[in-house]
């Protein structure tokens, strides 16, 4: 079977900024997940739980679409460390500490049962386990913004995700993530040793977080894998880019194709105001014919 796009749901077909912002979330996390046990909750179209699946032992999708879980399971269900279950992430039917690594990107905003979910990645997550969590922050994504997403049911600013990844993971390295729209200039040198990000005009060219990814645990050495690093995600094709530059240039020729026409009608005389003896012969005119 096969998903229909929402309007909220990532699959794979999506184009423009949604398909870097969710595809770069999963990337991020594959780093981590080499040889480890691995649940995705909230797996959706299961894409992303097939990308970790080529290097973790073993992967397990969680999502409370029944729709959902048969399309993946049907679609990248033949790799034999790769499985998907139907269960809400507020209580999923799997024994404790069975997982080294656990992911959810993008969930926690679809459900108010913010500390039962928490309360269950806890429970699951193994000791030395990594959990890696994003959110929408609502302040950029909201509140400034005025867009109200039907389908979100309780967001969370900065402060409002912090508590609450208190209460159940002492550790945390906190990220911000936003589409942006740069030039990149990077070393053919070696591994660069450090991220900086220019402006043009101003100093400070770090953009307003539009979410947050945390990367959690209860011990904090765990984090010690996880580096401080700027990390940018694109396409082969550069097809946001592209589309942008195609946009672009469509808009700039039907800007000078209005601005050709207003010149145009601009250069036509005004129609003279006819006189009643005028509009009487073209009536009398009309009626004859008639």
């Amino acid at each position: 079977m096969s998903l229909t796009f929402t309007g909220e749901r990532f699959l794979p077909s999506c184009e423009g900024e949604m398909l870097y912002e969710h595809w770069h979330r999963y990337l991020f996390a594959r780093q981590y997940v080499a040889g480890k046990r691995v649940l995705d909750v909230a797996s959706g179209e299961g894409y992303g739980s097939a990308l970790m699946a080529a290097q973790a032992a073993s992967v397990t999708g969680v999502d409370i679409s029944p729709e959902a879980v048969k399309h993946a399971g049907e679609r990248y269900g033949s790799a034999a460390n790769l499985k998907y279950l139907c269960a809400s992430c507020a209580s999923i039917p799997l024994p404790d500490a069975s997982f080294d690594v656990i992911v959810s990107f993008e969930t926690i905003e679809h459900m108010t049962e913010h500390d039962a979910f928490m309360g269950e990645v806890s429970r699951l997550l193994a000791p030395g386990g990594l959990f890696i969590i994003s959110s929408p922050n609502r302040v950029e994504y909201s509140d400034r913004t005025g867009y109200r997403n039907e389908f979100h049911v309780k967001e969370l600013d900065g402060p409002e995700l912090r508590s609450l990844l208190n209460r159940h993971f002492p550790a945390q390295h906190w990220f911000a993530q936003r589409p942006c729209f740069q030039s990149m200039l990077w070393s053919l040198e070696g591994p660069a040793v450090e991220n900086r990000v220019l402006a043009i005009d101003g100093d400070d060219a770090y953009p307003a977080e539009l979410y947050f990814l945390v990367a959690c645990a209860k011990e904090a050495a765990v984090l010690d894998q996880v580096l401080p690093s700027l990390s940018l995600v694109t396409d082969r094709h550069h097809s946001v880019y592209a589309e942008w530059s195609r946009t672009y240039a469509e808009n700039r020729q039907l800007g000078a194709r209005v601005a050709e026409l207003e010149q145009r009608l601009a250069a036509v005389p005004e129609p003279r105001e006819l006189s009643a003896a005028e509009h009487l012969k073209g009536f009398l005119r009309r009626l004859l014919r008639g």
